[in-house]
């Protein structure tokens, strides 16, 4: 009979290092990243948005959004001119974190950064660019954020 060979092949440190490093990285990414998505509107009712939110090593909070199958402001009853994206914060209260822009897919996203703590997000249908407060007209509502 002929001997097999049973060795154990043994992975390098510096490779089980790596690949250790980069299991972690992993976790911890996602452990810190929200998916949101929105539940549907009565307003834009084929709309379809998700929200992603991952707090980075700085404690600042990246906020990409995007919404799929959104009408253009200027289809909505009452017509408006924009929609524009609102940030409800632990400590900082309500605020504007930028406007949509609609392409011809009826597709629009907003990327931004925060130092505030968001828990909730909405947007509303505006005539302005540069509101300060939100108008009664949301479309589309995140709801408060599950932990």
């Amino acid at each position: 009979m002929e001997k097999k060979d049973t060795k154990k092949k043994i992975l390098p440190i510096k490779s089980a290092f790596r690949v250790l490093s980069f299991i972690f990285a992993a976790i911890l990414i996602s452990a810190c990243s929200k998916d949101i998505v929105f539940p549907n509107s009565e307003v834009v009712p084929a709309a379809e948005a998700v929200l992603k939110i991952n707090e980075n090593s700085s404690n600042n909070y990246e906020v990409k959004l995007v919404v799929e199958n959104l009408a253009a402001p200027e289809r909505l009853t009452p017509s408006r001119r924009n929609y524009v994206v609102w940030m409800v914060t632990k400590k900082h209260g309500t605020i504007n974190i930028g406007n949509l822009k609609v392409n011809r897919k009826n597709k629009a996203e907003l990327e931004t950064m925060t130092p505030y703590e968001p828990i909730r997000v909405f947007i509303t249908a505006e005539d302005g660019d540069e509101v300060v407060l939100p108008s009664t007209q949301v479309v589309l509502d995140s709801g408060k954020f599950k932990k």
